[in-house]
Formats: structure tokens, sequence, C-alpha cells
């Protein structure tokens, strides 16, 4: 069977073959409950640290700050929630501030505290798929808690000015803690929780070459979060239940190969962007502009006057795999809000697909793309 050309990474990228094995040898010989005392739990806890060194050495944190989480979704639950549940449970005044270039995860849990009583501001991102530093820190109030912005957009790629908003922030008098979306930014840009200046920074096993069902979330140390569910204390009190072992060491594994091998990959996620750009038919073109920093492996596209389900379809019968905005927003058929915000109209919005690389995509997945699209947009 003619192979697949998978160009749908953002969304979830296939397992790497370290992660794999380091998978199976964890379930097969480290079975164990890493909480229990006796010499096969110790084996397992064991080898649970030792993944939760390597994903902090790829975010440039200190091990005793990662809290392995479900995957990013509850991460970014528990950056939001642990720091604004509790101030609202004392009836304080509480503002954040966030973009609307977020993730779902960030902006519907925002959006379900604000009627709670949170003060809310989504600060407007320019045409360019770019939100202006002074417009963040302008945002910010005496009681604003809690700053979340995006390192890299999951739908459209634009890198955000986080280091230049962690700076500013740190100079606010009663400075707010800074919540980095690092999700898709670690995959091909060098995000770093230090130079970021974070003091939450998530992370997701899947976009990197891990499994599913299985994230994190750094936490700067001194930074206190209420914890979103009560249990057995696990994860320094901060996330409750039996570790998932087995998927902690194939994320551990994950984060190991890309740090060794991230600079080569961001050379080839270059080097395919600059070919699928060159090769995009007639009717398609880079909804974000040159000139603008974009992670290099999200490569959003509009496809002037199409619908893009009917367009990922048509591609999919080519055995070319791809995406129409977000995966994460199960079953929807809107108009994606990010691109929106850009200032498309839901006409223009729901032409954009977006086709996003990984460590297997190779030069003939993006050619294959190229045809693929110029056959589909000729329907």
């Amino acid at each position: 069977m003619e192979k697949t050309a998978y160009l749908d990474n953002a969304a979830s990228s296939p397992m790497r073959p370290e992660a794999l094995e380091a998978m199976f040898a964890h379930a097969k010989e480290r079975y164990a409950n890493p909480s229990a005392i006796h010499a096969l739990g110790q084996a397992a806890r064991k080898a649970l640290e030792a993944s939760r060194g390597e994903v902090a050495a790829l975010i440039g944190a200190d091990a005793s700050e990662i809290v392995f989480t479900s995957g990013a979704t509850e991460a970014n639950n528990l950056a939001i929630r642990g720091v604004i549940g509790p101030l609202l449970e004392a009836g304080r005044p509480v503002h954040a501030v966030t973009t609307a270039l977020e993730h779902a995860s960030v902006l519907k849990t925002y959006e379900a505290l604000e009627k709670r009583g949170l003060a809310l501001t989504v600060v407007q991102p320019g045409p360019d798929g770019l939100v202006r530093t002074e417009d963040v820190l302008g945002a910010v109030r005496a009681e604003t808690a809690l700053v979340s912005v995006i390192a890299a957009s999951n739908e459209i790629g634009t890198l955000q000015p986080v280091e230049a908003i962690g700076k500013g922030l740190k100079r606010v008098p009663a400075a707010p803690l800074f919540h980095v979306d690092a999700v898709q930014a670690v995959v091909s840009a060098d995000a770093d929780m230090r130079s970021s200046q974070a003091d939450l920074f998530t992370v997701s096993a899947h976009k990197i070459g891990g499994p599913k069902g299985v994230g994190a979330l750094g936490v700067r140390k001194g930074v206190k979060l209420a914890p979103l569910f009560a249990g057995g204390g696990h994860e320094g009190g901060l996330r409750s239940g039996t570790e998932n072992a087995s998927g902690i060491a194939g994320f551990g594994a994950a984060a190991s190969a890309l740090r060794s091998s991230r600079a080569a990959e961001i050379g080839r996620y270059q080097d395919l962007r600059a070919r699928l750009v060159a090769a995009l038919p007639p009717g398609a073109k880079p909804l974000i502009g040159s000139g603008v920093p974009v992670a290099p492996h999200v490569l959003a596209i509009e496809c002037a006057g199409k619908e893009n389900d009917w367009i990922v379809l048509l591609l999919s019968r080519a055995g070319v795999m791809a995406a129409a905005g977000s995966a994460c927003k199960s079953g929807s058929r809107e108009a994606s809000t990010v691109v929106r915000a850009l200032g498309l109209d839901d006409a223009r919005a729901r032409s954009v697909i977006r086709a996003s690389f990984g460590f297997a995509t190779d030069e003939k997945d993006a050619d294959a793309f190229a045809d693929a699209l110029a056959s589909a947009l000729r329907h």
C-alpha cells in the first residue's frame, strides 16, 4: 500500500521509536506502582524520575518543577484554576489577561471562571497573527493575578513575543504570574521556561513524538497552586492519582530524542516549509506573510473561495492527511476563532487549512500534499 503523507503533526505526531521502546520496556519490566516501597516499586520510581529529568532538561527547568498530568489540557487547567480558583473563593477581585490566539483549553477555562466572577481581558492580535507586547502589558491591572500567552499558535504557527512579555511583567509592581502554553513551541523553536520568564509552562507528550494521555506543567519554585482534585498527594500534592508511568517513560524518551535532534529538525522544517510554499498551486497562499516569526513546522494556507473541511476530505482520499483548523475542537464546523481574530470574515476563515510537519515528514510528503491540493482545488 502506498505510504500515507501525514501532515497533521500539530494535532498529534507519530511515536518516536525511542518512546515506543521506553514504553514497552517499562510496561514489561517496571510495571509496579511507583509509590510502592518494595524493590519493583522503587525501580519504577527511579525510571519515572529519570523521565522527569528529561522533560525538565527539554524546557530548561529543574526536575522538581515538573508536574506530570494527563495532557496539556489538564496542565493548562491546573495553571489557570490553580491560581485563580482560591482567589475567587476568598472573595477577592481578580483579573487575568490572555489572548485571542489561545488553545481552547485556555480560553474555555477562563470563560468558565468569568461566570464565577473573574474579570478577563482578551488581547487581540494584529492581522499578522502577532500580539503586541505593549498591548499585553497595558492590560495588566493592580488586581491581575495571571497572564496566559501561547508561545506558538497551534492553528496559524505565529511565534508570540513571550520573552519580551515575561521580562516586562517582571517589572510590573506586584507582578502577576506568567503562564506560557509552549505545546507547539517546543517542537520547532528554542522554547525555554527560564528565558521566557514563565512561572507556569505547559508541554505535551504526543506533540513531540511521545504517547497521548500524558503532559506536564512546569511550576517555578515558590509558585503556589491549588490542585484540581483531591487524592493521595502524588506529584507534590498537585496531581493526585497513580502516575501513568509507562506514558511518562515514553514522554521522557521523546523529550530526550527531541533535545538531541531539535536543531537539525528545525532546519528540516524550514526547508520543508519553503519547499511547500513554493509548490502551492494557484488559489492557495500562506495565511501568514513572510517576515513574521513562525514555528516552521506549522503552515496555515488560505484557499480562497473553498471550504476547508471539503478540501481536507479530498486530500484524505488522495492519501494526504492535513487539518481544517484545530483538531481539539471536536466535531466543530464553525470558523476558527483564532483565524477570525486576524480580521478574516467567516468565509475566508473557513477556507484556511493547516499542514504541519513532524520528525518523520520528508520531501515526498510535502510534494504529495502540493499535488493533492492542486487536484482538490480543481474540484
